[in-house]
């Protein structure tokens, strides 16, 4: 479909343009010598305060430059400083470029923290490389509600779960400094400094560190469509004269950026560069990109190529709730969005329910999403699918409010979505605790995930079955590319049989959404010996049709090995 390109209206047309050689925040360029710069043109005054002055307001002001950029070097001892920059004599604000940050009870704003001769991260990921995109597993998680500590070490400490189920890359729910302790993190006050109830910037390093000596990347869900009403940017001016907003608005009340000035240009770049750069970050995932929107040459066609232009083979995957979610990769440089069409698609099915204008039942509208081409995309690793995200009720809590549902047809479902998830073209991704069949109701309140899970045998059977579909699917190359064609669609008895392949692999997959068993007969592609990957036993194919019984609510994978590795 075709789509109008929403300009964000700029509501200061005078905008001072921030001069690039001139670094924001802070920077140690020699031992014990800090420079601290704001941009904050047309203010008649910036002082620098902080514990080294006793938070005095006269005792540092700072210079200002032509473009508007205020300065000061001042020489520090080793050690950890806090600071705020006073603006006009009157509103003390936090760094925008702050690394580190402490709450103040009873301020507005928190003290940034310089550390002063601080001693480099110690990286150990020289040899870690991205997989291709379209080999990809993804793993969604919220940093304080996946483990009991709910820090970026508690992260760390269950990474050997994480890996053993074959993910290849965590996209981590935003992580920036927000309001207070508890958050989803969509509402970002400071951009460059980590939540301080997960940890420092140090924690944050270990993580990825971590990740990536298991092999697996790390992604950042980060927020440019807005900010918290607490951002130190949207402090600075009069929201009507401030060249960082826009007047667009937005769904949820926040100070909207304008995507088309180039403070906020910079300042974005500046935001993805530095977690890219210093923190070794392998992609973002972008929220609400329908907000921001492109036309070339500003919002998401400058955010992606800026992020491009510092890291190649970064992966930026949009997540943009239109009828149209590949326009964004078409025409900008994000390598993927997220399929929601498959998501509510599935779900229809898997609740065996009219929904979301989804029809239960029709199995053609389901196959046209589990190939690539059916939401418009060009290739095959272009559509991130999922069935659970942040954004919906756990698949079991959804399949439980059926009334004709029991534990056993939650599990069975689940299983169902999972073949179904790692089958389909596009690339998977699991949210954390799927893969145990979590149930808790969506909050935004904490939620901490239900680890005794892993110890009963639904959830461990749940686990294993998820670790061989990845592992199944990073076998097989089938699973991988382009090619895909339909053997049977029956919206009657709602089953669906698919084949993909390459030359190395041929892959058929059979997905049974009634609840019934049922007797199938098909053709397989090619004949020979065929291996069924769920129940582990061989079938010899003819060119003759063939008939065999599909659980209910389940699935069967048969793969014709070409010089794949034997289960």
């Amino acid at each position: 479909m075709s789509k109008t390109i929403r300009r964000k209206r700029v509501i200061h047309q005078s905008v001072a343009q921030p001069a690039a050689p001139t670094p924001l925040g802070t920077q140690e360029n020699t031992p014990g010598q800090i420079t601290f710069s704001l941009w904050a043109p047309w203010k008649k005054s910036v002082s620098l305060i902080g514990d080294f002055n006793r938070w005095h307001p006269n005792a540092d002001p700072m210079t200002v430059n032509k473009d508007g950029t205020w300065s000061i070097a001042k020489p520090l001892p080793p050690g950890q400083h806090a600071y705020q920059f006073l603006i006009d004599g009157k509103t003390a604000i936090a760094d925008p470029y702050a690394r580190q940050l402490r709450d103040v009870p009873d301020q507005q704003q928190p003290h940034s923290i310089v550390d002063v001769s601080e001693k480099p991260f110690e990286w150990h990921d020289e040899d870690f490389k991205i997989k291709p995109f379209n080999q990809l597993v993804i793993y969604e998680l919220h940093v304080g509600d996946f483990s009991p500590e709910g820090t970026f070490d508690g992260v760390v400490s269950k990474l050997d779960h994480i890996q053993n189920l074959g993910v290849s890359a965590i996209e981590l729910m935003p992580i920036q400094e927000f309001p207070g302790d508890r958050s989803w993190g969509y509402n970002p006050a400071f951009f460059f400094a980590p939540e301080q109830a997960y940890g420092d910037t140090a924690s944050f390093k270990r993580l990825v560190d971590e990740c990536h000596r298991r092999g697996i990347a790390v992604i950042l869900d980060i927020v440019f469509n807005h900010t918290a009403a607490e951002s130190p940017l949207n402090l600075l001016y009069p929201y009507d004269k401030n060249p960082y907003m826009s007047t667009d608005g937005n769904p949820w009340g926040f100070p909207d950026l304008n995507h088309w000035n180039q403070a906020t240009k910079r300042y974005i770049k500046d935001i993805q560069d530095y977690w890219l750069t210093e923190c070794h970050v392998d992609g973002f995932r972008y929220d609400h990109v329908e907000g921001i929107n492109w036309d070339g040459e500003n919002g998401m066609s400058f955010i992606s190529w800026a992020a491009r232009q510092t890291k190649p083979g970064v992966l930026l995957i949009a997540e943009i709730l239109v009828n149209d979610p590949a326009a964004v990769v078409q025409h900008t440089e994000v390598n993927a969005s997220w399929h929601w069409q498959f998501c509510r698609a599935f779900r229809c099915q898997l609740t065996e329910s009219d929904r979301d204008g989804f029809k239960c039942g029709d199995m053609d509208k389901l196959m046209s999403l589990i190939s690539h081409t059916g939401s418009g995309y060009s290739d095959n690793s272009q559509p991130i699918n999922y069935i659970e995200s942040h954004d919906e009720e756990r698949l079991a809590w959804d399949v439980l409010r059926h009334p004709a549902m029991n534990a056993d047809s939650a599990l069975r479902k689940a299983q169902l979505a999972a073949i179904a998830l790692f089958t389909a073209q596009g690339i998977p991704m699991i949210y954390s605790g799927q893969e145990f069949s979590a149930a808790a109701v969506k909050t935004i309140d904490q939620s901490k995930l239900p680890w005794d899970h892993m110890t009963q045998p639904a959830g461990q059977l749940l686990y294993k079955h998820h670790a061989t579909l990845a592992y199944l699917r990073d076998q097989c190359p089938a699973l991988q590319f382009n090619n895909i064609a339909p053997l049977l669609v029956d919206n009657d008895r709602r089953l669906i049989i698919f084949k993909r392949w390459t030359d190395d692999c041929v892959a058929v997959i059979a997905l049974n959404f009634a609840p019934e068993a049922q007797h199938v007969t098909f053709t397989f592609p090619e004949p020979g010996k065929w291996h069924e990957w769920l129940f582990d036993y061989d079938e010899m194919a003819t060119t003759q049709p063939f008939n065999t019984e599909i659980p209910g609510s389940f699935g069967k994978v048969w793969i014709l090995r070409k010089g794949m590795a034997n289960t």
